[in-house]
C-alpha cells in the first residue's frame, strides 16, 4: 500500500494560524494525505490567550512543542530560534514528513526552516517576497525564502520578488492570501451574538486596534502606543484592542492598554478567537494599528485602514489603506477624514479573490511526486 503524503504545519503565532484553517478543512477530506500541526511559542502562553487551545477546535492532529516562558527582550526572541531548533530536531529524528509548511517571518519559523533544511526536509514557505521595511521581519523572511524549496507568495509583486532573489521559476507560484478563503464560508457571527460578548453596539462606529512594537525602535514601543491612544481619547470612539505581538516592547504596550482601559469606551483582549475576530472585522468602520491584516485583507472586507508608522512599511496596499506617522494629531486628521467618506463599494483583490487552498492542495501533490526537491541552485536574471 502507498504511503500517504505527511505534511507539518509550523505555528507560533495567533494571527498566522488562521492562514492555515483553509487548508486543513480541505485536507480532512483528502485520503492520500496525512498532517500535523507543530505549535509553539505564543500559541502556549498564557499571557498571550493560550490559543492552543482554539487550535485544537480545528483539528486533533496538534503537536506542541516545549513550553518556554515568553519574556519581553531581544535575548529570548533569540532563545526561541535555538529551542525551536532543538524541539523540532527531535521531532524529525522520530518521523520526517514529506513537506514542512511555514508562514512569514518569525523567529520561530526561522528556527523551523533551519531545521527542516538540515534534515533535508522541503519546505514550503508561505507569503515570501512580501517587504516590511521597518523591522528585523524583513530579514527574517528574505532568509526564509533562500532556505525553502517551494513559494507560495500573496501577491504578483512578492512573486516576482522571490524570483529575484534567485530562486527557479518552477518552485515560485502566486497562490494569494489563504486567509480570505474563509470569508467565503459563512464565517460571520451575528450582529447579535457579537454586541452580547462584546458588549459593544455594531449599529455605530467603532474600531479595532492592533498595534505591535517595531522591531527597530524597540525603545519608542511606549511612546508610539501612547500617540495612537492619545487620538482614541480624543474622539471617543468605542474601541476594541487585541494585545501585541511578543517582539520585544511588548510589555510597554500591554501596560498601557490596562491603564486605558479605564475609559469606558477602551476595551482590551488577550486574543480573540479567530471567527468572532473576523466578524468584528466584518462590522468595524475602521482598523487601526500597524497590523498585516489591516493591508492584506482589509481591502477584500471592503474596511478603510490607518496604517500608523514604518513596521508595514513598503507592503503593498490598496486605496483603503491610510499611512502615517507615530503623532496624535494626523491620526486624529486620518479618522476624521475617512469618517466622512463613503463606504468602500468594491473588494480590493490584491492578495487573491479565495481560492488559494486548492491550490496549494493541488501544488502538494504534484510536488510529492518530484525527486530531488531540495537541490536548489540560484538563478540570475530569471524575471
Amino acid at each position: 500500500m502507498k504511503k500517504k503524503i505527511l505534511i507539518y504545519f509550523f505555528t507560533g503565532k495567533r494571527g498566522g494560524f488562521s492562514h492555515y484553517i483553509p487548508i486543513i478543512n480541505r485536507l480532512k477530506k483528502e485520503k492520500k494525505i496525512n498532517y500535523k500541526i507543530l505549535a509553539s511559542d505564543m500559541h502556549l502562553s498564557n499571557y498571550f490567550g493560550e490559543t492552543i487551545n482554539e487550535i485544537k477546535q480545528y483539528s486533533n492532529k496538534v503537536l506542541t512543542l516545549p513550553k518556554a516562558k515568553i519574556r519581553d527582550s531581544i535575548e529570548n526572541r533569540l532563545s526561541v530560534v535555538s529551542n525551536t531548533i532543538k524541539s523540532l530536531s527531535k521531532i524529525f529524528e522520530k518521523r520526517k514528513p514529506n513537506f514542512l509548511i511555514v508562514l512569514g517571518d518569525r523567529a520561530e519559523v526561522l528556527g523551523a526552516s533551519i531545521s527542516a533544511m538540515h534534515f533535508n526536509i522541503p519546505l514550503i514557505h508561505m507569503y515570501g517576497g512580501d517587504v516590511t521595511q521597518g523591522g528585523t521581519d524583513e530579514p527574517t523572511r528574505h532568509s526564509i525564502t533562500k532556505m525553502a524549496n517551494i513559494h507560495l507568495t500573496s501577491n504578483i509583486n512578492s512573486q516576482n520578488n522571490v524570483k529575484k532573489m534567485g530562486e527557479e521559476s518552477w518552485r515560485v507560484f502566486n497562490v494569494g492570501l489563504s486567509s480570505l478563503d474563509l470569508f467565503k464560508n459563512k464565517l460571520y457571527k451575528s450582529r447579535k451574538y457579537l454586541e452580547k460578548k462584546y458588549g459593544i453596539n455594531l449599529k455605530k462606529k467603532f474600531i479595532i486596534l492592533i498595534q505591535h512594537p517595531v522591531t527597530w525602535q524597540i525603545k519608542d514601543s511606549k511612546k508610539q502606543i501612547n500617540e495612537t491612544l492619545k487620538s482614541l481619547k480624543k474622539l471617543k470612539i468605542p474601541t476594541i484592542a487585541v494585545y501585541p505581538c511578543s517582539d520585544p516592547g511588548y510589555e510597554n504596550i500591554v501596560k498601557a492598554y490596562k491603564i486605558f482601559s479605564r475609559n469606558k469606551f477602551f476595551s482590551v483582549y488577550k486574543n480573540i478567537k479567530n471567527d468572532d475576530f473576523y466578524s468584528l472585522l466584518n462590522f468595524c468602520s475602521l482598523l487601526i494599528g500597524n497590523s498585516s491584516c489591516g493591508i492584506t485583507e482589509c481591502g477584500f472586507l471592503k474596511k478603510y485602514v490607518i496604517n500608523i508608522g514604518t513596521r508595514q512599511k513598503g507592503r503593498l496596499s490598496g486605496k483603503n489603506v491610510f499611512h502615517v506617522d507615530h503623532d496624535h494629531k494626523k491620526i486624529i486628521q486620518k479618522m476624521n477624514k475617512i469618517f466622512k467618506l463613503p463606504k468602500i463599494n468594491k473588494k480590493v483583490n490584491i492578495y487573491g479573490n479565495g481560492n488559494s487552498a486548492a491550490r496549494i492542495i493541488k501544488l502538494i501533490k504534484k510536488f510529492s511526486k518530484t525527486k530531488n526537491l531540495i537541490e536548489k541552485k540560484f538563478v540570475v536574471n530569471n524575471i
